[in-house]
């Protein structure tokens, strides 16, 4: 595992590779199958319980790694618990972690961040795995507990694009959900059931050998008991255990037919029984936990050499798995241990309450703090679970176990909790941020008895409460109370105490929030500053990025850039998985460097977010094709355009997801709609946003101006006017206006409108009363994004009334302007006719293109926003069809093709 994993949430045994004994049967015949099946991306051995799934796959590899000495083998052992998305991508992660380096990044994501969906967490495994050429299987054992439709669908995701290299095999009691076998029909599922599983005449003969401790047995025989156990491996081995205690094998053959094999019945009376009494209660008080090593089987056995008891059990074959882990962890199998706690709950007379008591002190002294809350649960302990979120909840909550943390909230009573301050702080801030934030106010007050001696410690602790009020509040979206909130706790903390931070950053979200810009701007620096002195690098990196966003509409487009590019630096320095931060803080830059139209630069920030996030949720690939149809539309590349746009427009139908985002995808697509009037989109898209009447927020005013486009295209002329002025003119208004930035763009737009309308005279003053800011602050963009109703003004200007500076600006623009207007259009996907006539595709003559211009297969895919597999298939079949056999004879015969020569 990478270092940035915290093991005390994961149990080692889970990613370890399984112990296979030394005289476990090896058959050849399913070692030949499962290396063929390894061809395809995904295997699925389906069987039920005690076919030698599990051995198969080991075997298996073993056979696959003698023609591929470099495979590696991650593994991951299922339990029903990690059904959860968030338990799931953390052991799924890791389990890959430790075969194969993975970005930090990558891993923090998968270990820490609940935010992150599985399906994009996967997106991002695929794009380090196809830089990785080593050859990999990955295991997921037991995957039929698996009951999560989103685990479902992100496996199915996976598989269907996993390079290669790269094999995912699962081992299941049942056939997993259509979702993944759909994948069947596309031919990548390769199937390993019980016929093939099942042991054959010879193997079951080999079988008795080696483990009936050279019991020989005629092929007669042999055939009746795989008919009566119809090829069943724990049958035969359960067949063995019975020799070793029975005095002939007539007598078992009876006692097999008349029990018909019944795996409880069978295993009580004829193996069981005859086991040594310490054995037997070892067995039996080991079996409340999924894994145990020493010490956990000390901790729940008096009176028993442990070490001894281990030893017999793996001679004797006793259905126990062993891990490859330096601490020995164990298992036994499924079938034995169902057998086990049957017996402990009908006939030990153990107190089964306390041995998940001390299970979880033992998993605790260990380490292990999920497994301790789970027994803790189990054992109904609750002095155990006070210590627990006493000790742990604040790290628990900080390292996003929300449910694992109101699971054991759920067994205290309401007064257990107000009657400890720590215990109240857990529970409020697990409410105010993942539960219901509106329980935060009923639990303080049910509180409140501990905060009347009016002492300095009673003091801080309500400076805590109010914080966590303040962040409740902000959840609900009760702005006022969370600034209330938020100022009390900042009255009761000392001047220098740094865990300020957190009530000044939910005081500053307020503000921003109200569009108090200048008063959030002081607040975030403040905050910034205590956050860096607490090592609270999230609250840091908000606030770096909200402060960039402040600048920006300042109009400081040079600071505004300092503070985004400081947000990536940080997170650099601090190796944290900055996440939607990151890519907030490129897309910032990307905007302000197409406002100066510098599109290289652009693209190159625009390549930066798909390199952090390629192939991620969906979302994320249509948010990218909405700052890619921007630049085509300041490039006046129609063709392209449209394709995007197609690409895009599915995004406005989810509002829901990364809100600080949707407001630019809104704005972009409604802008591309007005010029290409598709007016049925746009009427059905205004039917559906709510309407914005006043700004308070950067988020209002991009959707304003989506929703005023909108009314334009649809010449609902005095609407938009009347909207537009409402907002517009009160920022015209004073000077040293926080939202600089809004009130040029909103007054171009006024200028469009005036244009639309043919009120040329009106539309031309109002652009001379805008040209300073235009010129001081070298705004391009947005004039071009509204050319065909805003440039020919620029055009019937007289520059010779203009102050020079504003005159050259003009000159420079207009320049601009004709040069794209009649430049080639060179990558619209236009393939030329020599090439054309070979069969080359858009695709590949795209890639041709990036091959000419000097770019690696790396720099190609990140430019197409697609796999570097997928460039080098592109590229075999421009080999193919150009006749060449490198990269320098395909230059020069693309060069040739494309110019005609």
């Amino acid at each position: 595992m990478t270092e940035s994993i915290p093991s005390h949430y994961l149990v080692p045994s889970k990613l370890s590779v399984p112990y296979l004994p030394p005289n476990a049967i090896h058959r050849h015949r399913v070692d030949d199958a499962f290396v063929l099946a390894c061809k395809l991306p995904l295997v699925v051995l389906c069987a039920p319980a005690g076919f030698g799934k599990t051995t198969a796959a080991l075997h298996g590899f073993q056979a696959l790694k003698e023609d591929e000495p470099e495979a590696r083998l991650a593994w991951l052992s299922l339990d029903p618990e990690d059904t959860d998305p968030f338990t799931f991508a953390a052991y799924f992660i890791s389990s890959v972690a430790k075969q194969v380096r993975l970005s930090d990044q990558l891993s923090h994501a998968g270990i820490n961040d609940r935010n992150t969906q599985l399906k994009s967490l996967f997106g991002q495994l695929l794009f380090e795995l196809d830089r990785i050429h080593q050859r990999l299987i990955i295991v997921l054992d037991d995957f039929h507990v698996i009951e999560s439709d989103e685990i479902h669908g992100a496996v199915a995701y996976l598989s269907k694009h996993l390079p290669p290299h790269v094999t995912l095999v699962l081992t299941t009691r049942s056939d997993p959900p259509a979702s993944i076998m759909s994948l069947r029909l596309q031919g990548l599922v390769a199937d390993m059931q019980s016929d093939l599983l099942g042991f054959s005449v010879p193997e079951a003969q080999t079988f008795f050998q080696q483990l009936g401790g050279g019991f020989q047995l005629d092929e007669l025989d042999v055939k009746r008991l795989l008919e009566h156990v119809e090829g069943w491996a724990v049958g035969l081995q359960l067949i063995v255990l019975g020799l070793k205690s029975k005095p002939s094998f007539d007598e078992l053959k009876s006692r097999l037919e008349q029990k018909n094999l019944n795996a409880i019945d069978y295993f009580d009376s004829e193996v069981f029984d005859s086991l040594p009494q310490d054995v037997k209660k070892f067995l039996l008080c080991t079996s409340v936990v999924k894994r145990f090593n020493t010490e956990v089987g000390e901790a729940l056995t008096d009176n028993i050499n442990v070490h001894e008891v281990l030893e017999y059990l793996q001679r004797q074959h006793l259905f126990i798995v062993q891990f490859n882990e330096p601490q020995q962890w164990f298992r036994y199998h499924h079938l034995l241990r169902d057998f086990l706690q049957h017996k402990l709950l009908t006939q030990s007379g153990v107190d089964i309450h306390l041995l998940h008591h001390k299970a979880s002190k033992a998993f605790l002294k260990m380490g292990y703090i999920v497994g301790a809350v789970d027994h803790a649960i189990r054992s109904q302990d609750h002095e155990q679970l006070v210590y627990i979120l006493q000790t742990f909840g604040e790290d628990l909550i900080h390292k996003a176990h929300y449910d694992l943390v109101k699971r054991c909230l759920a067994e205290l009573s309401d007064d257990a909790i107000v009657n400890d301050t720590q215990l109240t702080l857990v529970c409020c801030w697990v409410e105010a941020i993942y539960g219901n934030p509106h329980r935060v106010d009923t639990i303080l007050a049910l509180a409140e008895p501990l905060l009347v001696d009016g002492s300095e410690p009673t003091a801080l602790l309500r400076a805590e409460y109010e914080t966590v009020r303040s962040q409740a509040y902000f959840s609900q979206g009760n702005f006022v109370k969370a600034e209330k909130a938020a100022r009390s706790a900042l009255a009761l903390f000392p001047a220098a105490n740094t865990r300020r931070q957190s009530p000044l950053l939910t005081y500053a979200n307020v503000k921003f929030e109200q569009g108090e810009l200048d008063r959030a701007l002081a607040i975030y620096e403040e905050s910034e500053l205590l956050s860096r002195q607490e090592a609270n690098h999230d609250a840091v990196l908000w606030s770096l990025n909200q402060q960039s966003q402040i600048w920006k509409q300042r109009c400081d487009f040079g600071r505004a850039i300092e503070l985004a590019k400081e947000v990536q630096e940080y997170a650099q320095q601090h190796n944290v998985n900055s996440g939607f931060n990151a890519c907030f803080s490129l897309f910032s830059q990307a905007e302000l460097a197409l406002e100066a139209y510098h599109l290289r630069e652009a693209r190159l920030l625009i390549n930066e977010v798909s390199l952090l996030c390629q192939n991620w949720d969906e979302f994320w690939a249509q948010h990218l094709f909405g700052w890619l149809l921007k630049m085509e539309m300041l490039k006046g590349k129609p063709t392209i355009a449209r394709e995007l746009s197609s690409q895009h427009e599915g995004i406005l139908a989810r509002e829901n997801v990364a809100e600080h985002l949707i407001p630019y995808s809104m704005e972009v697509q409604l802008l591309y709609w007005w010029q290409n009037d598709e007016i049925k989109k746009i009427e059905t898209w205004l039917k559906a946003t709510p309407v914005i009447v006043r700004c308070h927020s950067m988020r209002d005013y991009v959707v304003l101006r989506a929703q005023i486009y909108g009314h334009i295209a649809c010449q609902r002329y005095s609407e938009a006017l009347n909207r537009l002025e409402r907002v517009y003119s009160p920022l015209r208004e004073f000077e040293g206006r926080p939202y600089q930035l809004e009130f040029i763009r909103l007054g171009l737009l006024q200028v469009a409108l005036l244009n639309v309308q043919d009120k040329s005279d009106d539309a031309m003053a109002e652009l001379l009363l805008l040209l300073p800011l235009i010129q001081q602050y070298s705004i391009v963009a947005s004039i071009l994004f509204l050319r065909q109703w805003v440039m020919p003004l620029f055009e019937s200007m007289d520059l010779a009334t203009l102050p020079e500076d504003q005159a050259r600006f003009v000159e420079q623009l207009l320049i601009l302007y004709k040069q794209r207007n009649t430049s080639s259009r060179r990558g619209e996907e236009e393939v030329p006719d020599g090439l054309l006539a070979l069969g080359i595709s858009k695709k590949e003559w795209r890639v041709l293109q990036y091959i000419i211009d000097g770019k690696s297969n790396d720099d190609i895919a990140q430019t197409m926003f697609i796999a570097v597999s997928t460039v080098k298939t592109h590229i075999n079949n421009l080999y193919k069809k150009l006749s060449v056999v490198n990269r320098k004879e395909a230059i020069l015969v693309g060069r040739d093709l494309a110019t005609g020569s």
